[in-house]
This record gives C-alpha cells, sequence and structure tokens, in this order.
C-alpha cells in the first residue's frame, strides 16, 4: 500500500529523499465575505470577481513566482513552485505550471493570457529539448534558477548553456507521471483554443499519444498506469485522479483532432475511474497497486475533487456524493494549541485533510528523516480549493454557499499566513499567494507531505474556484461516448 501512495502524490506532496510518489473557515471576520467575492465568483465568472483585491494579490504572487529568475535566465520560464523556505531551490514541478497557465486564462485579460502563452511555449520546449528522451513526456520538474547546497553550486536556469531543458531538481524529481502529462495537456489544448498556436495541440497530442503508448495497461481494472520513474522503469500502479484527468484530456483531443482514436482512450481512462466507487463506503478508491486488485486506502481528497470536475458532463458522470465523504470524514480542524500546528495563538482553520490516513500518522515521528513533525490536524489548503471549484461544479443545495466559506476562508489565510517568505532570495509581499497546508501535513503515505509555506499549486487552485473556473472543462466542450 505504500508504495502505491508514494505514486499517487507523486506532482502534489514533497519529499527530498525519493520519487514521491477541506471545508474551511477561518474564525473571525472575513472580510472577503463582507464583500461578496462568493456571490461574484458564482454569478459572473471572471467578470468582476478577478478585480477583488484578493484574486489580485493571488496572482501578482503566480507572477512574482513566474518571474523569479527573469530576465535573467531567459523568456522561456516556468513559475518556481515553492517559497524558497520550503528547501527545494528553484524547482518547477510541472503539475504546478499547468495549473498557473490554467488560472492566468481563466483571468483572461491580454497579459495573463502572454502569461499562459508562455509557459505553454516553455513546455513544449521541454519535450523538444530534453537531456534524454525525445519521445513527448515532460519530467515532473525541472530547476528553473540557480542555487547551493552543501557546498555544490547549480549555476543554470530553465534552459542550460548547452540548450538542453534543466529536467529534474535538486532532489531529482525527474519521472514522468501520468498526472503531470494529463495536466499539462489540459494546459496545451486550452492554448490551442485560444488559436495562440496550432503547435500547442501538437504538442498536447505527443503527450497524450506517450501516455497511451507507454502507461495503457491490459490488466483486469484498465486504465492507464502511473507513468515511468525517474530510473525509466515504468511503473504498474493505476491512479483514480490521474486516470480522471487523463479521461477530460482525451476527451479534448478527441474534439479538437476529429479522431476517433482519443474517444477509445478516454473511454478506457474513464472506466478505470468508475470500477473505482465504492458503493458502500460512499467514496472512490485511490486506485490499484497491481492492475487487478483495488485498493481502497488511503482515501484521498484529490480522488473526489478531481474525478468530480474531471467526468463533469460526461455520459456517465462522476458519483458526486464523493464530495459529500470530503467533507464529512475528511475534515480537521488546526489550531495554534494543535501538536506541532504551525499556526499563530488565536488562529483556527477548519478544512480538508490529504488522506484518511493523514490524522493517523504519529505526530512524533518526522514527515521525513531530518524535517518536520506533523500536525494530524493540519487542513490541505490546495485540497480545500479543489473542494470549492468541485462544489461549484455539483451544484446541488447548499453547494454555492458552501463553496462561498471556502473561497472566503482561502482569502482570509492569503492575508494572514505564510508571511515574511522569499523567492529567488526575493522578498514575497505579505499577503499574496497561499500557503499549501496549515502546518506540516503528512500525506498519509511514505515520506511526503505538504508545508506551510506559499505554493503555485495551492494559489491557482483558489484562483480557479474564485473565478468560478472547472480546470478540466476550461479548453471548452469534449466530445465524449458512452463508457
Amino acid at each position: 500500500m505504500a508504495g502505491y501512495g508514494e505514486a499517487a502524490v507523486a506532482s502534489r506532496a514533497i519529499t527530498r529523499r525519493g520519487v514521491l510518489a477541506g471545508g474551511a473557515a477561518l474564525v473571525g471576520t472575513l472580510a472577503v465575505g463582507a464583500s461578496g467575492l462568493g456571490t461574484a465568483a458564482a454569478a459572473a465568472p471572471r467578470v468582476g470577481v478577478v478585480s477583488h483585491p484578493a484574486v489580485r494579490a493571488g496572482y501578482r504572487f503566480l507572477n512574482a513566482a513566474m518571474d523569479v529568475h527573469y530576465p535573467a535566465y531567459g523568456m522561456l520560464r516556468l513559475p518556481q513552485s515553492y517559497a524558497d523556505q520550503v528547501g527545494l531551490h528553484g524547482t518547477a514541478y510541472t503539475y504546478d505550471a499547468a495549473l498557473a497557465a490554467l488560472a492566468y486564462l481563466a483571468e483572461g485579460s491580454a497579459a495573463s493570457v502572454e502569461r499562459a502563452r508562455v509557459i505553454g511555449e516553455s513546455l513544449r520546449f521541454a519535450q523538444d529539448h530534453d537531456p534524454g528522451y525525445r519521445d513527448g513526456r515532460l519530467r515532473q520538474s525541472y530547476t528553473v534558477g540557480p542555487y547551493e547546497r552543501n557546498g555544490v553550486v547549480q549555476p543554470n536556469g530553465f534552459v542550460q548553456p548547452d540548450g538542453l531543458v534543466n529536467a529534474g531538481n535538486v532532489f531529482d524529481h525527474s519521472a514522468s507521471y501520468t498526472g503531470d502529462q494529463a495536466w499539462a495537456g489540459l494546459a496545451l489544448v486550452a492554448l490551442a483554443r485560444r488559436g495562440l498556436n496550432p503547435a500547442f495541440l501538437t504538442a498536447a497530442t505527443r503527450l497524450g499519444n506517450w501516455v497511451a503508448t507507454t502507461c495503457g495497461t491490459n490488466q483486469a481494472l484498465g486504465g492507464y498506469r502511473a507513468g515511468v520513474s525517474r530510473a525509466g522503469t515504468p511503473l504498474i500502479r493505476t491512479d483514480t485522479a490521474h486516470n480522471a484527468v487523463l479521461a477530460a484530456f482525451f476527451g479534448q483531443l478527441a474534439t479538437l483532432t476529429g479522431e476517433e482514436i482519443w474517444l477509445e482512450r478516454r473511454t478506457k481512462a474513464a472506466a478505470f475511474v468508475h470500477r473505482m466507487w465504492q458503493e458502500d463506503g460512499g467514496f472512490y478508491a485511490c486506485g490499484s497497486d497491481d492492475g487487478i486488485v483495488v485498493a481502497r486506502f488511503p482515501v484521498t481528497t484529490a480522488a473526489q475533487t478531481t474525478t468530480v470536475l474531471a467526468l463533469h458532463r460526461s455520459p456517465r458522470p462522476a458519483e458526486d456524493a464523493a464530495l459529500d465523504y470530503v467533507v464529512n470524514e475528511l475534515t480537521v480542524t488546526d489550531t495554534a494549541e494543535r501538536i506541532h500546528s504551525s499556526l499563530p495563538v488565536g488562529v483556527t482553520v477548519s478544512g480538508v485533510t490529504f488522506s484518511d490516513r493523514s490524522r493517523l500518522v504519529d505526530p512524533n515521528v518526522r514527515i521525513e528523516p531530518g524535517l518536520r513533525f506533523p500536525d494530524p490536524d493540519a487542513v490541505w489548503l490546495e485540497g480545500t480549493a479543489q473542494l470549492a471549484s468541485a462544489l461549484l461544479t455539483r451544484g446541488r443545495v447548499g453547494d454555492l454557499e458552501a463553496a462561498h466559506a471556502r473561497l472566503n476562508t482561502l482569502a482570509e489565510v492569503q492575508s494572514r499566513l505564510g508571511r515574511r517568505e522569499t523567492a529567488g532570495s526575493k522578498p514575497l509581499p505579505n499577503g499574496e499567494g497561499i500557503i499549501a497546508a496549515t502546518s506540516p501535513l503528512h500525506s498519509g503515505v511514505g515520506d511526503s507531505g505538504y508545508y506551510p509555506y506559499r505554493h503555485v499549486g495551492t494559489t491557482a487552485w483558489y484562483l480557479l474556484a474564485a473565478t468560478g473556473t472547472n480546470p478540466c472543462t476550461l479548453g471548452g466542450a469534449a466530445a465524449w461516448q458512452r463508457v
């Protein structure tokens, strides 16, 4: 089970040693709630809400993360994923870059669309200038700026002097995971829909073909496996959230290319996801270790939220009761009094955790040797933003209000937490960007977790939710067929 979990959280949680594999309410007066951010987000997506101070602050953080090493290291660039304090030394995760591009497109201004285009061009460049492959895959991460660690100096940016991309990072997160390809593909498809460059569709198609030819499996449960390790070894595990996003991505490719093969591939991915539904528990299992037996646990927030978003309006939508499981079973409350909490005295945040195993970890065992001890009640703010987006997409009675509460909380967290941080040694203004978790959070599987430092992925999810944007459908209507 531990091995499966490491792949399942591959491009989301942080580890320094190997392959990585909420409803929220902040106690006190919510200034954002008073100004009506939630209502604006639902009633007029991307119109008016993008000028809200909390939303503008989020986009300023994305801009800062994207420009940390610009112009010194060239026009092509990806945003640095985390504030320096997390210790990842100029790392840009492909997943985070894709979400940033989608968030920029959701905002829609000429300046934001141009930033999304630059991210897209950088992903295309990475495909064609990888130091080891030319088969269309992308890596889990790239190094986008210089750093020094343990006396060793890495002087280059995203594009190295030899013209190749700086694949991987200081901890060699250089694998190619299925979920990362899918999210990058959705961003490229959305750019292609804008008519910015026909090459974006070509790049997206190459990503899709790499997944289909490299990661497809004929095991009993079907679907697409988790990807390829940094050593080049195919992974045998299959992930629910990854396949859900693949289904959305392949559906978009079917629409844009008109090719039947993408409908077949979309069906294969979606069928795996549907097989993961656990009727007796009301949740989606996280996937399978071997493609034969369903791994019911851990139950992850992402397997529920991503599936609802990705299969929205398909002939067989996701079981959206999965969101009720997140609200009812994966809710936690973090306070300054909790063991190993990072919250200031007097602040309380309630929200969702990463998985059902996150609360069961031993708080006296470090998340990873040499790093911090976990707070079992830490709130996963990225997941909280995902839940807000999924609730807006589901649209049941009460979902609108529940999503508003989460949006208001995320805005308040942005204004009060994650202070005195830097990116590329440059100060980040306080109140811009959202931390990944309220306190050190163990994913519940392997040696991986999230930390209370500002994060591009978390901020992008907040901006997508605040603008009423489902990132899985931003590229437009997808072609579907029965599953």
